[in-house]
Formats: C-alpha cells, sequence, structure tokens
C-alpha cells in the first residue's frame, strides 16, 4: 500500500487541498490481490486504490489471438511489458476529487 501511495506522489498526480464548493469527492477503496506463479505459489501481495467505476483500458482476447495469428503467419517476434503505476502517466479531461484513502490519512489534510 505504500508503494501505491508514494508512486502517486513520486509522479505528482495529487495535490491536497479544500474541497472547492459545488465539487464532491469520491471514496477510495483498497484492492488486493495475489500475485501467483503457475505452480500455484505466492509471488507477491498487490495493493492499489479503486475509484468506483474506473476501468483501466485492455486489449480484447480476440485482438490479442489476431496478432498472435499474424504474427504466427510472418515470422515476427512478440514481446510484451506492463508499465508500472501506468495510469499515473495519462492525462484526464476533467479534475477527479477524492477522500484520502482509509489508513492513510495525513492529519494536516483531513476534512
Amino acid at each position: 500500500m505504500k508503494a501505491e501511495l508514494e508512486a502517486i506522489h513520486e509522479n505528482d498526480t495529487s495535490t491536497f487541498f479544500d474541497l472547492l464548493k459545488g465539487h464532491r469527492a469520491i471514496g477510495l477503496k483498497w484492492v488486493f490481490k495475489v500475485k501467483r506463479d503457475p505452480a500455484g505459489n505466492i509471488l507477491k501481495h498487490k495493493a492499489r486504490n479503486d475509484y468506483d467505476e474506473v476501468f483501466a483500458p485492455i486489449a480484447r482476447m480476440e485482438s490479442l489471438k489476431v496478432l498472435v495469428a499474424l504474427a504466427s503467419q510472418g515470422g515476427w517476434e512478440l514481446h510484451h511489458m506492463d508499465v508500472k503505476s501506468a495510469f499515473l502517466n495519462g492525462n484526464l479531461s476533467k479534475q477527479v476529487f477524492v477522500h484520502q484513502p482509509s489508513g492513510f490519512v495525513d492529519e494536516k489534510h483531513e476534512g
């Protein structure tokens, strides 16, 4: 959980301030996942904040199958990657106001 909040702080994607009149803050919830290897052994525990009705863009399975088929026919080499904290590198079209996450409230900016 600390790593998630440190990534938000390091990428300068949030700022503490009093909520503006006429605006509403949405709640955050912690989402916990366990990452396992193919044998089922635990590799690591992951925690992240989730906003209600926010989704990460991912490719559809059909698109991936077409890509793999084309690569196979064309003799192409495929590579994949994961961008850590990728959601922090995008731009939002509007401001989003959120409450501080439970368990990590900064007393100086509470309210």
